[in-house]
């Protein structure tokens, strides 16, 4: 499966490439671009290609799901993930781009078979948060057919906005669940120990939470019993992701039998942060800044950047390089800080949907931080991509390889 992980970290550095084009159109407007096809294409392509891909691919990988009809699930999703960076980005919401979002969903739904068939009888709590990332993607893909049967009978143009987001919410905490899951699953490769505590109450608390957030992201979502529930569980969601970041901030110290590389643990502690503001952001947009976020493209960006490139990216490519026994400081480190500096850009820039009027040059200047910092998270996944490359092509069968020093 190694050349499944080649493209997947491939599919991740296209696509970041292109989101730093967007960045730049931002902040330095040009001439032929169509801003609607790229961010399809930017998304899509994260959520498909990079995020999907890996996390099925190390996932099948963790509970022995190496069959033909696993592969041919992969394989599947490369050549769909492919085609999907092409027609969004050439056609945007097109036929084509219909027809493909509607085979993946078919994909989704055997995907998620052959994980439950394969996984019945194993035990750990790395494969309990594998399972729940699959239920979420089930529920995920319950919201994008409620979207198409709304769409049929012509529904409220709120009630199809709900829909999607119940779809994106729940793929995002697919990837959330799945790849925490992924992580304390290679503890001995990284060279850790995670106290399953903290993870086990994160899990048995957020479960039952997560799905019930999707209205926090659409203008008008807040209001009513379904809007009251969400921003309920916004708030009640601090306390399991508080204490997953804790278990990742302990983790990443070791202990006096227990000496831990730089690279993991610098790793662990930037995971630790970004999904405690991750948590953070999200009880706050449940208090009441949620409306000023939707309406705020700036803020709204940055809250998912923070999940999306800060927990989920980080996670999948420490998840990766511990499979293939490699590391890279600097991946870590460009993009984090790359992500840090994007994050104080974006805050800048959206700082006056919440009432904070900034100096013109001081928002024009989140701008181009902005800019600065997508092109660190891009030099950070070259530099990721090189090291999966790298020990992949000489470990093909995903025989242990040695650090690089």
């Amino acid at each position: 499966m190694s050349g499944l992980l080649r493209f997947s970290i491939g599919f991740y550095v296209l696509a970041t490439a292109l989101g730093l084009v967007l960045r730049t159109f931002f902040a330095f407007p040009f001439q032929g671009l169509v801003i609607a096809h790229a961010l399809h294409a930017h998304s899509h392509t994260l959520y498909f290609g990079w995020a999907a891909l890996g996390i099925l691919t190390l996932g099948f990988d963790r509970i022995g799901a190496n069959g033909r009809a696993a592969k041919t699930v992969l394989w599947a999703i490369v050549g769909l993930s492919a085609a999907t960076f092409v027609s969004f980005l050439e056609g945007g919401y097109s036929t084509p781009s219909i027809v493909i979002s509607s085979v993946s969903l078919l994909l989704w739904a055997v995907a998620t078979a052959i994980f439950w068939r394969q996984a019945r009888g194993k035990q750990g709590i790395d494969v309990a948060f594998l399972r729940a990332g699959m239920i979420y993607l089930l529920v995920a893909s319950l919201g994008a057919i409620t979207r198409v049967v709304l769409i049929v009978f012509d529904a409220p143009a709120l009630h199809k906005s709900l829909a999607v987001f119940a779809f994106l919410y729940s793929f995002a905490w697919f990837f959330v669940f799945s790849v925490i899951g992924l992580l304390l699953g290679r503890a001995s490769a990284l060279g850790v120990r995670f106290d399953e505590r903290f993870f086990r109450w994160q899990l048995r608390l957020s479960v039952p939470l997560a799905w019930l957030t999707f209205p926090l992201g659409v203008a008008g979502g807040v209001t009513g019993t379904l809007g009251t529930s969400a921003r309920i569980a916004a708030v009640g969601l601090l306390v399991p992701t508080l204490l997953g970041a804790l278990g990742f901030w302990k983790a990443a110290g070791g202990g006096a039998k227990l000496e831990v590389r730089p690279s993991v643990r610098e790793g662990l502690r930037w995971l630790a942060l970004w999904l405690a503001l991750e948590g953070i952001l999200s009880a706050l947009g449940g208090l009441g800044l949620a409306a000023s976020a939707v309406h705020s493209r700036h803020l709204a960006v940055l809250y998912l950047h923070v999940l999306l490139v800060g927990v989920v990216s980080l996670g999948l490519m420490f998840a990766m390089l511990a499979r293939l026994e490699t590391w890279s400081t600097s991946t870590v480190r460009l993009h984090c800080w790359g992500l840090t500096v994007m994050s104080l850009g974006l805050a800048a820039a959206g700082a006056s949907a919440l009432g904070i009027h900034l100096p013109a040059p001081l928002v024009r200047g989140g701008m181009i931080l902005a800019v600065l910092g997508g092109a660190l998270i891009f030099a950070a996944g070259v530099c990721c991509a090189f090291s999966i490359y790298r020990a992949s092509r000489t470990s093909p069968t995903f025989e242990a390889v040695q650090e690089p020093g």
